[in-house]
């Protein structure tokens, strides 16, 4: 009985270790998911930033090979006229004013031109009049004295490039623009021509929008953990991407909502390949509810992203798994004890009726036909039940035998016994007085009967 609720105490023990190992292993499989989806979506999206940046970068690439090729032709026809005038065909001054005046003139792609400064930076030419005399310590709008970096450039490595804004005709937005700057030696002139190139981030952001809105199409089929999903959002807590299928607008107009991805940018970490694990309410379903979630950065745009799941989502399949495990371990304890039972009752009976042959077999009632059903066994139980009866045979017979030598040297003592004490009567003075005695009287009888 002990053993049986020791069996009991350890099964139920081990059911319920079980359960909530299964508890633990579904939570876990099931964060597990929503990492592997948050760092899969990550990659698409940092995949599609490296994409867009390629493209800038090619586009820039080209737009450089470019203006260096058109400066480089300028070059060619500037030091075709110096060499005429070193043969004599024309006087220096007439080349220098010829090449000026061609540079002045020429055009591409539109209104693009070539300018000459001098390499204190006053300008030889230049078709724009805002950028005529001393322009050595000129800013652009965003105070960047660029003039400065030409004549850097010139006068240094002889050659390259130099970023700065400006502004179009009829604007009066500053743009992205790129000048290539090369100095002519033999004149000490400084020669440059640029375009602006925020046509080519307006180009390169058109094709991130697009991307944008295929992710957000994407993100309809990323799901995890039952109801979870992802998302991305800005440097202000402002949804940027989410699945087409929800309405995050709440997030940017609701005082709640609005604290919420303030809330998540602010506890998102600061580098990137690192995930960060909150827990938080929000009303993603239409009403508030407690959301399990991991947050990644992406620096490059100072983007948050979240992946999102109902914790009920976590922790109903794993109470109803730890259920499940719980159940099945009782049922095998159950299934276990039936077991045990009826495997110990085919061991106790036989042992018992073993022991009350053994008890028959001292108080001398033992009968070999009582141990008939236990050794016609074929197992151990058996072998032991028949050895036993064979045994107790044994006993039976040799005390029967021992009884029956018994009653036979009982008889031989008796009579060795009467022998004996008839010895020691007639060797008694008695006996041998009346046996004289005796004699005396038969003579005297034989006497008087021949008389």
């Amino acid at each position: 009985m002990l053993i049986a609720i020791l069996l009991v105490l350890s099964a139920l023990v081990t059911a319920l270790y079980a359960a909530i190992s299964a508890r633990n292993s579904t939570a876990a499989s099931s964060a597990e998911a929503m990492s592997n989806a948050h760092r899969s979506t990550s990659l698409l999206i940092a995949q599609a930033y490296e994409e867009q940046t390629a493209f800038k970068d090619s586009e820039l690439a080209a737009r450089k090979s470019r203006l260096e090729g058109l400066a480089k032709a300028q070059i060619s026809a500037i030091d075709a006229l110096r060499q005429a005038a070193v043969r004599g065909e024309i006087s220096e001054q007439n080349a220098k004013d010829v090449a000026l005046k061609n540079l002045f003139d020429f055009r591409y792609d539109g209104e693009n031109y070539f300018f000459t400064y001098t390499p204190e930076m006053v300008s030889l030419e230049n078709p724009n009049p805002k950028f005529i005399g001393n322009m050595i310590d000129f800013k652009d709008a965003n105070g960047k004295a660029f003039f400065r970096d030409f004549q850097a450039v010139a006068l240094g490595p002889g050659s390259g490039f130099v970023d700065y804004v400006g502004t179009r005709l009829g604007s009066t937005t500053p743009s992205d623009k790129i000048s290539y700057i090369e100095y002519y030696a033999p004149w000490k002139w400084v020669l440059g021509t640029g375009v602006y190139i925020d046509d080519i981030e307006q180009a390169a952001q058109a094709k991130f929008d697009e991307t944008e809105k295929a992710l957000g199409v994407a993100l309809v089929n990323v799901t995890f953990s039952g109801d979870g999903f992802f998302f991305v959002l800005d440097a202000d807590g402002k949804p940027v991407i989410a699945p087409a299928n929800r309405d995050l607008s709440a997030i940017a107009t609701t005082e709640a909502g609005t604290a919420l991805g303030r809330q998540l940018v602010a506890e998102a970490p600061d580098s990137e390949n690192v995930v960060t694990h909150v827990d938080a309410t929000a009303p993603f379903n239409g009403t508030s509810e407690s959301w399990s979630m991991d947050l990644s950065t992406f620096a490059p745009l100072k983007w948050t992203l979240v992946s999102a799941v109902p914790a009920e989502s976590i922790s109903a399949p794993a109470v109803a798994t730890a259920w499940k495990q719980a159940l099945l371990s009782l049922g095998v304890l159950a299934l276990g004890l039936l077991i045990g039972l009826l495997t110990s009752r085919r061991i106790v009976r036989p042992v018992a009726t073993m022991t009350r042959a053994a008890l028959a077999l001292e108080q001398d009632s033992f009968d070999p036909a009582m141990l008939d059903q236990a050794a016609a066994r074929k197992d151990e139980v058996g072998t032991l039940a028949r050895a036993f009866q064979r045994m107790g045979s044994e006993v039976i017979e040799r005390e029967r035998k021992l009884r029956e030598q018994v009653q036979k040297l009982t008889v031989v003592i008796d009579r060795q016994k009467v022998q004996e004490q008839s010895e020691a009567i007639v060797s008694t003075d008695y006996f041998q007085s009346l046996t004289e005695r005796a004699a005396e009287l038969r003579g005297r009888f034989g006497e008087e009967k021949e008389d």
